[in-house]
């Protein structure tokens, strides 16, 4: 079995949006089971695992692990090897992502010929790493692509490492939400293309939730219900209590990705997306006890947000806490 030994890219993952007629239908882009719709090139050929196409799980990238190849064949295990593992991900449509590991020069790529509706924009999340000393886009880049999809020459590069540009996403190891307005190419069909070519190094991508929607369909994302645990501290101790925040939120580009934006108090500290820590303090509330605000904050493919509000209590005394206690049983029983 072949090992990895000079570089490793892990690409893309991209997601199914069921559109109008004129709209394209981008094949099984979750890449939830395999690769259905899409053609791969790899050019020279070279032995199996210099080029790799697999499927990983949320969080399955780890140092030496082996993955399936989805090109070459069943037959095919191969080692996973790169100083940018192992990543640690959060898929955003399913649980899997597809990504490509680059064993030797060579340039690599998937694609798909789409039809492009008028008003229509092209929607991803993407996280990559360039680990090579003396980067030269001749030998090494990422690129997401149009081309002609009968001369396969290239229309556009709606995205594309380069000398001088930061060489990793502002969130990585995060995925980042890319976007590029198509309308230039309504009433066509045009090849997307997702294109590797490494020479000198590592380099290290993913992507998940390719779509194609029309500008007009992006609407805001809905929040049904923000609820904290606990939404009621006691005792007033003084002690900081750890609270989470579950989220009910749609998007019609979607998923929506949900994070706490803010907490009304200086008592707190927010931990992560949906987490905070704060202190069970009473003092600033009079007799009635102190009320934390926070805000969460519900972002959808295309950059539209959403925000509401949920509270934590800490009450003056025994009685208001029973009280609200007793309100907000009635609240939800209704």
């Amino acid at each position: 079995m072949t090992q990895f030994t000079r570089g490793t890219l892990l690409v893309a993952a991209v997601m199914l949006l069921a559109g109008t007629p004129a709209h394209a239908q981008i094949v099984n882009g979750s890449f939830e089971s395999n690769y259905a719709g899409w053609t791969f090139v790899e050019d020279p050929a070279q032995p199996p695992c210099n080029g790799t196409w697999g499927i990983a799980t949320t969080g399955s990238t780890l140092s030496g692990g082996l993955v399936f190849d989805f090109h070459n064949g069943p037959a095919e295990g191969c080692t996973q090897n790169s100083p940018g593992l192992p990543i640690t991900f959060t898929a955003t449509d399913g649980n899997k992502l597809a990504f490509q590991l680059q064993n030797g020069i060579q340039f690599d790529r998937i694609y798909q010929d789409i039809a492009v509706g008028a008003g229509s924009t092209l929607h991803w999340d993407m996280q990559y790493l360039n680990h090579a000393a003396g980067f030269d886009p001749a030998n090494q880049y990422l690129a997401v692509r149009i081309r002609d999809s009968v001369s396969d020459a290239i229309l556009e590069d709606l995205f594309i490492t380069n000398p001088g540009a930061p060489q990793s996403n502002a969130d990585h190891p995060l995925l980042t939400h890319f976007s590029k307005d198509l309308a230039a190419y309504a009433g066509r069909t045009v090849r997307l293309s997702v294109d590797i070519q490494v020479g000198l190094g590592f380099l290290d991508a993913q992507f998940d939730n390719f779509r194609l929607a029309q500008n007009n369909t992006c609407t805001p994302p809905s929040i049904a219900s923000v609820t904290a645990t606990p939404s009621v501290i006691w005792p007033p101790n003084h002690k900081v209590v750890p609270v989470t925040v579950s989220v009910d939120a749609s998007a019609v580009c979607g998923p929506p990705v949900c994070r706490i934006v803010s907490i009304m108090s200086d008592d707190v500290r927010i931990v992560g997306a949906l987490t905070a820590e704060i202190r069970a303090e009473r003092e600033g509330g009079e007799f009635h006890g102190r009320t934390y605000t926070i805000t969460v904050e519900c972002t959808d493919t295309a950059g539209n947000a959403t925000r509401k509000d949920t509270q934590v209590f800490v009450p003056h005394d025994r009685r208001k806490q029973d009280r609200h206690e007793h309100d907000r049983h009635e609240h939800d029983r209704r």
